[in-house]
C-alpha cells in the first residue's frame, strides 16, 4: 500500500518507500529506404513509481510521476546511439496513484549501420530516485536489395484507425504494442505487424506472391484452432501488413505467430516467427484425457499421487488450484491421474514425464535445502521461491548477527520461464526471507520487488531482534537512520 511522506522540502510523496522502478522492454527491427532501424517498446508499471504533488486544485492534491530514460547503443566499445529523455505519467489524484495507476507504454525509434550491437536501457525514477537496467544484444536486419525479406514481427494488442497520427500509429491504425508477448484472460485481441521489403526484385514487378499467417503450437508447431490467414498480394518495393486474430479460444500455452511468404508455386521464399504465451482460465475436460501408456499409468498410489499434486500447487495457475483441491477432497486415483497427467501436458504437450520429471529434481533440491522436521521443502518460502523462480543468481545468508534475526537475501539477474509468464524478463528481482528465531528453520519471505509478492516497507524494523512484540512502528525519520546503521539494506541494494 502506499504511503504519503512529508519530505524536508515540503514536498509530498506517494510511493512505496523502497520501491524500484519495474519495467519491460522488447523491439523489432524494420527498413526504410533500404537502411535498417530498431524500434524499442517500453513498458513502465505505474504502480512501481513514486508519485510527487505537482499542484493542488482547491482541496484536491494532484500527483505525477517523471521517468528518466537512457537508451546506449554500443558495438564493441564504440558508442553507436546515445539518447536520454524524460517521460512523465498523467496527473493523479491520491485516490488514482494509489489504485493501480496506468501502465506507461513508449515508443523509441533508433537507426544504426547493419551488424550486431549491445543496447543497455537504464529507467531512472526521478521522484524516488530508484532505477532499473535491461541489457540485450540486437541484430539488424542485412542489406539484401535483391532479395525478398520480412522484417521482425511486432506483437500488438487490439488495433485501432488512427485518428491523430502518434507514435504508435502504422499505415493509418494505432498499434499499442505488447511489450511481454503475454495475452492474459480477456486480451485476446492479438495484431501482428510486419514489413514485406524488396519483393519486386526478386519475383518481378506486380508479380503475384502470397503470405501465409498462422498461430501455431509453440513446441511441435501445430496449426492451433484454424487460426489462419492467406494472402495474394502484388509484389512491390515494399509493403506492410497488419494481421488481427481473436485468441480468446486457444487454451493455457505458448504458441507462435508464423509469417511466410511463398511464391506461385506455393514455395516457402522467406519466413519469421515470433512466440507469446496465453493465458487461458478454461482448462481441458478432464474425462477426455487418457493416461493408458502415459507415465501417470505407473503412479497407481492415492496418498503419493496427492503428495505429487499438492507439490505443484506452488506453480499453479489459481484455476489449477481449484481444480486440484477437488481432486484432493473426492481423492478419485483415476480422475486424480487425469488432472496431474494434464498438468504436465499442458506444459510439455510432447513429453510431459520428463517435464515432471526435472521438477521432482527440484523438489529433491527444495526438500534438501529448506525442508525441516516434518516441514517439505515446497511448504517452505525458500523452497516456493526456488520452485517458482529457480535458483537465485546471489545469494547471501546471514545467519548471525547482533542487531537483526537470521536473514537470507536473493537476488534474480533476470526471471526467466517463470510460472507467471507476465513476470518473465523483469530484471534485479531480490527476495529477503527472514527467521523470527535463533533456530534458523523457518525462514519467512520478509519483502521482495517481485510483483504479487510481499513488499513490506518497513522490513528493516521488522528485522530487528526484539521488535516483533507489537511495539509502534517507526516513522519515515526513523526507518531512516536504521537504514544507515543496518548493514541488511546494503546487502540487499549489492548482494554479493
Amino acid at each position: 500500500m502506499k504511503k504519503t511522506l512529508s519530505l524536508l522540502l515540503g514536498i509530498l510523496l506517494l510511493s512505496q518507500l523502497f520501491s524500484n522502478v519495474n519495467f519491460s522492454i522488447d523491439y523489432s527491427n524494420f527498413k526504410i529506404e533500404n537502411k535498417p532501424y530498431t524500434e524499442f517498446y517500453l513498458s513502465i508499471n505505474g504502480s512501481s513509481l513514486g508519485y510527487a504533488m505537482v499542484k493542488q486544485e482547491g482541496e484536491v492534491e494532484l500527483f505525477q510521476s517523471n521517468i528518466e530514460m537512457t537508451y546506449l547503443i554500443e558495438k564493441g566499445t564504440e558508442v553507436i546511439a546515445f539518447e536520454k529523455f524524460q517521460i512523465n505519467t498523467p496527473i493523479y489524484t491520491e485516490a488514482e496513484v494509489n489504485n493501480n495507476p496506468l501502465d506507461l507504454l513508449d515508443l523509441k525509434r533508433l537507426s544504426f549501420p547493419e551488424g550486431l550491437y549491445t543496447y543497455t536501457i537504464i529507467a531512472k525514477d526521478l521522484v524516488n530516485q530508484s532505477t532499473a537496467e535491461a541489457t540485450g544484444t540486437i541484430s539488424t536486419l542485412k542489406n539484401t536489395p535483391t532479395v525478398i525479406q520480412l522484417s521482425d514481427i511486432q506483437l500488438g494488442n487490439n488495433i485501432k484507425p488512427t485518428v491523430t497520427k502518434n507514435q504508435f500509429s502504422k499505415v493509418g491504425y494505432d498499434i499499442a504494442p505488447n511489450v511481454a508477448h503475454n495475452y492474459i484472460r480477456e486480451n485476446s485481441k492479438l495484431s501482428a505487424y510486419f514489413e514485406i521489403y524488396n519483393a519486386n526484385k526478386s519475383l518481378g514487378d506486380s508479380a503475384d506472391y502470397f503470405i501465409d499467417i498462422s498461430i501455431r503450437d509453440a513446441v511441435n508447431e501445430e496449426l492451433t484452432s484454424n487460426l489462419r490467414a492467406i494472402k495474394r498480394l502484388k509484389a512491390t518495393s515494399i509493403t506492410a501488413h497488419i494481421q488481427p486474430f481473436n485468441v480468446e479460444k486457444l487454451p493455457t500455452g505458448n504458441y507462435e505467430v508464423l509469417v511466410e511468404c511463398k511464391n506461385k508455386n506455393n514455395e516457402i521464399i522467406e519466413s519469421k516467427r515470433v512466440q507469446f504465451f496465453r493465458l487461458n482460465p478454461v482448462l481441458k475436460d478432464l474425462s477426455a484425457v487418457s493416461i493408458e501408456g502415459t507415465f501417470i499409468d505407473t503412479i497407481r498410489n492415492t496418498a503419493l499421487l496427492a503428495e505429487y499434486i499438492k507439490s505443484v500447487r506452488v506453480i499453479s495457475q489459481e484455476n489449477e488450484k481449484t481444480w486440484a483441491d477437488n481432486q484432493l477432497k473426492y481423492a478419485e486415483l483415476e480422475f486424480m491421474q487425469r488432472y496431474f497427467l494434464n498438468f504436465w501436458v499442458t506444459r510439455n504437450p510432447v513429453d510431459p514425464g520428463y517435464k515432471w520429471e526435472e521438477y521432482k529434481k527440484k523438489l529433491a533440491i527444495a526438500d534438501e535445502k529448506f525442508g525441516y522436521g516434518g516441514i517439505k521443502g515446497y511448504q517452505t518460502d525458500r523452497g516456493r521461491v526456488y520452485l517458482q523462480y529457480g535458483a537465485p543468481n546471489d545469494l547471501q545468508n546471514v545467519k548471525y548477527d547482533s542487531d537483526n534475526y537470521p536473514y537470507s537475501i536473493w537476488r534474480y539477474d533476470k526471471l526467466d520461464d517463470c510460472y507467471r509468464a507476465t513476470l518473465n524478463g523483469l530484471t534485479n528481482r531480490k527476495f529477503i526471507f527472514y527467521s523470527p528465531s535463533t533456530e534458523m528453520l523457518g525462514y519467512e519471505v520478509l519483502h521482495s520487488n517481485v510483483p504479487g509478492e510481499v513488499q513490506n516497507d518497513q522490513w528493516e524494523f521488522t528485522l530487528k531482534k526484539g521488535r516483533m512484540d507489537g511495539t509502534k512502528r517507526p516513522g519515515t525519520r526513523e526507518i531512516q537512520n536504521i537504514q544507515g546503521q543496518d548493514r541488511a539494506r546494503d546487502l540487499f541494494n549489492n548482494p554479493r
